[in-house]
């Protein structure tokens, strides 16, 4: 990145160790969302979110293990991507989970994100998992018409715990896709169903491996949020983890074998609006929700294919909240899931909207 040119300007707020989705950090205070800065950014690069929605950079990093990216993306109206695992380098980067964790860019529009990946994606022989392909030119393709690309919405999950104006608006937005000449079709996954048991009992048992010293010498340092994931992954067994990967591996045939019949998945990234800080329910049309419960919920999937999905805003709640619609694609094909995402954000005002600080 600073290779590149870019004037690094400091550090931002996030969940402590990366290990929550909503920034609400004990020790140095919440970050606070642009548009309403009694609400979370969502998290865990809660800070990156509001830095860039707020105007003070161009663009920021983020972290994205079960969201990370997304969440904060969604929450603060602008764009978010995680890219495909092993395209950008970790080197450097605290692990949470060795076999989930992803670094990418959070900027105001997509263009600004494809400039970001082309600095920072690469082979990094420092990073084990890092993969060896050819270097691309993540903006070359931009602008480009979409026709005949095949979307697929899947019936199953994403639209089970959600609220009406949400959903909604993403509906709207493939509308808007297939205007644009992408072609709209319903796909089924059932599996989906398993995406959090499975990425839960993964994430955590890495993330308790990582801290095992810190739990062991320093557990009174860590926020109560925190220190209660990393003793819950403790105590996971090895043998559910070995299920858990096995079950990974079916999880991810199952969605590779839909992805031959089309080219990207749409789904919503958030069930909901932010909520205010420090708020534990969430009313969603008539039924109360745990907060903590659903903000990953949309986003594990695509942690476990470890493919490329990005975030783009796709309206506002009835309280002027951010809505954010993902893009999902096929391994190491950034390209399209940037294509797309672009398509719709020149077709629609989103991306012009800022908040009024």
């Amino acid at each position: 990145f600073k290779d590149a040119g870019a004037i690094l300007m400091g550090k931002l707020q996030m969940h402590e160790f990366a290990l929550g989705a909503s920034s609400e950090n004990p020790h140095h205070g919440p970050a606070h969302n642009p548009w309403n800065t009694d609400c979370i950014t969502g998290g865990s690069s809660g800070g990156s979110g509001s830095a860039v929605a707020s105007g003070q950079c161009m663009g920021a990093l983020g972290s994205d293990t079960g969201g990370s990216i997304r969440i904060p993306a969604s929450f603060c109206g602008i764009v978010g991507l995680k890219p495909t695992f092993g395209r950008v380098s970790r080197y450097g980067v605290y692990p949470l989970s060795s076999s989930l964790d992803t670094v990418g860019p959070m900027t105001r529009t997509v263009r600004d994100c494809s400039l970001v990946l082309n600095a920072i994606a690469g082979y990094d022989p420092r990073d084990p998992s890092s993969a060896k392909r050819h270097p691309e030119d993540f903006t070359a393709t931009l602008g480009h018409d979409i026709n005949g690309i095949r979307i697929g919405i899947p019936q199953e999950y994403f639209y089970d715990v959600i609220d009406s104006e949400v959903k909604s608006a993403v509906l709207e937005a493939t509308k808007v896709l297939e205007g644009l000449g992408a072609t709209i079709q319903e796909v089924s996954l059932p599996i989906l169903s398993h995406s959090l048991t499975l990425s839960t009992t993964i994430l955590l048992a890495e993330a308790a491996e990582i801290h095992l010293n810190h739990l062991r010498e320093n557990s009174n340092d860590i926020g109560d949020d925190v220190r209660s994931r990393l003793e819950i992954g403790a105590l996971i067994p090895a043998i559910d983890y070995i299920k858990a990967q096995q079950g990974r591996s079916v999880f991810n045939k199952q969605v590779a074998q839909i992805m031959k019949t089309c080219d990207l998945l749409i789904a919503p990234t958030e069930p909901f609006g932010a909520p205010r800080i420090g708020e534990e329910t969430v009313l969603i049309n008539d039924s109360i929700e745990m907060v903590r419960s659903l903000l990953t919920r949309m986003t594990r999937p695509f942690n476990l294919t470890g493919t490329p999905t990005a975030s783009v805003p796709c309206g506002f709640t009835a309280l002027g909240m951010p809505i954010g619609m993902q893009i999902a694609g096929r391994a190491f094909d950034e390209s399209t899931v940037l294509r797309v995402a672009e398509a719709y954000e020149q077709a629609t005002e989103w991306h012009t909207m800022r908040p009024n600080l």
